[in-house]
Parts: structure tokens; sequence; C-alpha cells
């Protein structure tokens, strides 16, 4: 795979600031300074000569350049075996990086590390860290494709009734969880990552379309099943996305069979699909927290400051705050945030519920309800909700539509969970009430001729998010005929009375 053009991340190990790094690009250090030190981005001393390598590199075929060169002209040259191995060994180093850390975490220092070789072999090998990315998704693929094969293999010829599609899909969510699933962590933070989206788009899309392939074969071997075909993968992308996080959480589990079943019931001509007797269990004990514009005056230092931290978190993700971009944007000192809150991490904690409830459109808002003229058919409620799928330009992310923003929020949050505990029980309070707006506005938002029960707004509301984030990934293709790809879904998704 070429070398992407665009600009990467730099890991930031100490407690200094990230806020002058460039996400993604290399960038040269500041005359004298070491790379890591004080949080700093810099590169060693070598960097203009690895920075020359990489561009002969780039304007000469890799086997003609590296067998031309002696040993000697490059103490850090491996002989073809050797850079082989070094090459495989790093593409399943930074795998392992990435699936446990994030995709933030993927420094080339570490990765030489990791290997036991020096900054200059990684460079060498890759050219530059976009390139070690670039290699490291390509693995990510065959390792997915493989997957795929040996589950489903598992089942062939299996005659599939409801009980069984539920039991697949149910286990097909909950083995992309485990932690030998890495391919999936790397592609669920490339899905996420707006830049990294942009940057991978080609390999995104051969990514979705072996998904697609391999689970509309599935579909295909029974007649009724081929209804769910085009909301089938968007729902299991964003299930998979809260499974990283809670899949060995007893109420996670239960959730989702109970949505499942209502899915596949849709499907076997029983749109009831039962009663949601966990989703009402789960709801009923739920003590949401109150949102920080319920318990802070308007105005006040600290609503100036979660709004800031909220604009950053959902334009460019919860990476993006950290002190000094909050308090540089507001004008203030870096002390003022422990000042107002305890520590930074519940100020992030705060900000992230301000981002949540900020941005719910008046129409799906149960706290303060805005009605509207409900949609009289199916074209109606299309138009309404296409605007929440808009992706939002590259320069101005924060353009992006409802779905786009709180998915991408959702899914942050739920990677985060999967390395940081503390994070797992707000994963939790947003699943468990999947689709609770939905519900509540039924009568204001969709036409009189759908039957909206608790489990079918569950579904729509999983789904949608789904398909926001595919909206937001390739906005090329996943954006055209958002209309049309809504109604269908309402159809496949909501009983009708009709």
């Amino acid at each position: 795979m070429a070398c992407w053009s665009t600009r990467w991340r730099w890991n930031v190990k100490s407690g200094g600031d990230r806020d002058d790094v460039p996400r993604w690009g290399i960038s040269r250090a500041p005359q004298g300074r070491d790379p890591g030190r004080g949080g700093r981005c810099a590169m060693r001393s070598g960097w203009r000569r690895r920075a020359t390598v990489s561009r002969i590199a780039r304007r000469a075929p890799e086997s003609g350049l590296h067998s031309a060169m002696p040993a000697r002209s490059d103490p850090m040259a491996l002989a073809a075996p050797d850079r082989d191995d070094a090459r495989a060994r790093a593409v399943a180093a930074a795998m392992d990086i990435v699936a446990g850390h994030g995709l933030a975490a993927l420094s080339v220092r570490d990765l030489a590390a990791a290997i036991g070789k020096s900054t200059t072999v990684i460079f060498n090998l890759f050219q530059a860290k976009a390139g070690v990315v670039g290699a490291m998704v390509e693995a990510a693929m065959e390792e997915d494709l493989a997957f795929h094969d040996a589950f489903l293999s598992q089942v062939d010829g299996l005659v599939l009734d409801q009980r069984t599609m539920v039991d697949i899909t149910a286990r097909y969510v909950l083995a992309r969880a485990e932690p030998s699933a890495r391919f999936a962590r790397i592609w669920e933070e490339v899905l996420i990552d707006p830049e990294a989206a942009q940057a991978a788009r080609e390999p995104l899309a051969r990514w979705l379309a072996m998904r697609r392939s391999k689970l509309g074969g599935l579909l295909a071997r029974d007649a009724r099943l081929e209804r769910l075909g085009a909301v089938y993968l968007p729902y299991l992308l964003m299930e998979e996305l809260y499974a990283a996080a809670l899949a060995r959480r007893l109420d996670y589990e239960l959730l989702l069979r109970e949505s499942l079943e209502g899915l596949i019931a849709m499907a076997f001509g029983e749109p009831s699909g039962g009663e949601a007797k966990v989703a009402r269990w789960f709801t009923g004990a739920l003590v949401l927290p109150e949102p920080p514009s319920k318990r802070y005056a308007p105005g006040s230092v600290k609503m100036r400051l979660l709004d800031i931290a909220a604009d950053q978190i959902l334009e460019r993700g919860i990476g993006a705050v950290t002190n000094r971009t909050v308090t540089q944007t507001a004008g203030v000192s870096t002390s003022t945030i422990l000042y107002h809150f305890a520590d930074m991490r519940s100020f992030l904690a705060e900000a992230i519920w301000h981002s949540v409830f900020r941005e719910i459109p008046d129409y799906l808002d149960t706290r303060n309800p805005r009605d509207r003229e409900r949609p009289a058919d199916l074209q109606g409620l299309a138009a309404l909700l296409a605007p929440t799928l808009r992706p939002g330009a590259s320069e101005d992310p924060g353009d992006a539509g409802f779905y786009v923003k709180y998915a991408r929020l959702i899914a942050q949050i739920c990677l985060i969970a999967r390395r940081d505990a503390a994070f797992e029980n707000m994963a939790m309070l947003l699943r468990g009430p999947e689709g609770g707006g939905t519900y509540a506005r039924r009568e204001a938002v969709w036409p009189p001729a759908f039957d909206m029960t608790r489990l079918s707004a569950m579904r729509f509301a999983i789904w949608i998010k789904g398909s926001a984030l595919l909206s937001a990934a390739l906005p090329e293709t996943e954006t055209q005929g958002a209309e049309a790809r809504l109604g269908a879904a309402a159809l496949a998704l909501v009983p009708t009375t009709v």
C-alpha cells in the first residue's frame, strides 16, 4: 500500500501538552530537542538523514534502492530476509499496540523498541509512520477475512431458522470483541477517527465490501433474511463497538440478545419481536446524570470551559481535549480547570456528558420537547432524519449531523472503556436505554403508518448510528441516496400498521 500523504498523530508519553503536535505528519523538531521529552514530538538529530533516505525511497522502487545500497552506506540497512522478518514483526507489534491502547498510542519510538530495532530501521522499512499504519491495515484485512471464512464455515449448510440466526449473530458480535480479534480494534479505530478514515478510504471501502459480501452470503441462504441486507452491517458495526467495551457484562449480553431477537423476528414476519423486558428493566432502574447545563449557571466559567471542551470533542474527538487547548481557547490560566473541577479526569467526564446532551435535536429531546408537524409519510420521515447523517466537511467537522457526532462520541467512549474501566459504566449508560428518545418521541417524529415499539426503537437507533459512522468515513459512497436508505431501513426495522 502506498504511503498516505496526510498527517499522522504522534504519541505523547509524558505529562506535556499535545496541542502543538501535528496530528498527521512528521514535522521537524526544534533543533536539539529530544523526542518525547516534556511531551514534545520532536525527532532525534538524525532526522534529516532519515528524511533524505525516505525521500529517495519514495522516488525509487524499494527493491532497487535497498539492493543497490551497500550495507556500509547505512549501518541500519537490513538484508532482504532480515528486512522481511523485521517488517512482519513491526506490523504485528503495531497491531498489538493499537488493539491494546488505541491509534493515538502508536509511536515510531515505541514500535522500534517493541521489535528491538532503532527508529531508523522503522523509517527504512516504512518510509513514514503512515506507511506503518498502511501495512497494519492490510494485515488487519487479511486477519478479518480469515475470521469470516473460519466463522461462517462452522455453520455451512445449516438451516437458518429464527433462533439459530439470533445465536449466530450474537456469537459473531461477541467473538469480534475478544482479545484475539485485534483486527476488529484496528478497523474500529480507523473508522471513527476522521483523519485516519480519510487517509484509509480505499482499504476501508475494500473492508466494507468484504464484510458485505460475507454477511450477504449468510443472509442469502434464506429469502426471508435477505430483507435485512441493507441494515445488517451498519447495525452490527455499532453493536460491535458497544461489545468492545461491554462484552464481559451479563446485562449487556441480555440486551444484545433481546435486540437481536427483535431484529431477526422482523425478517421472519414477526414484527413485534416479543417484549422489551430487559430494556425496560434496565431503564427502569437507570439514573442518568443530570446535564451540566442544569447544574451550572449559563455563562459561568464552568459552562464556558465545558462548552469549549464539548466543541473540541465533537469536532476532533475526546483525545483533542487537554488542559492547554481548553484554557487557551477560554483565555484563562491553566490552573482554572483544576480550580473549578476536582481533576482533569472529572472535567473530561463532565465534558463528555455535556456533549451527549447538548447536541440532541429538539424533536428527539425528551427533556425539553418541541413538537413540530408530524411527518405524514415515509418520505417526510426520511427528509427529517437525513440531515442527521450529514458527514461534515474536513475543514468544518462541527457541521456534521447529529448522529454522526453522537455515534463517533459513543464509539470513542466504548474504545476508551475497553482499556479504562472507569468509562465502562458510561458506555453501559448509553447502550442500555438505546432508542429511548426515539420511542418517547415516536408520535412527534414517526408517521402514523408505523407502529413504533420499544424494541423497534432500539434497533433503529443502533442502525442509524452505524449508518452515520459509515456516512462520515466514506462520504463519497455512503451518503448517496441517504433518504432512500433511511426509508428502506425504517421498513426493515419498524413494523407498520397497514
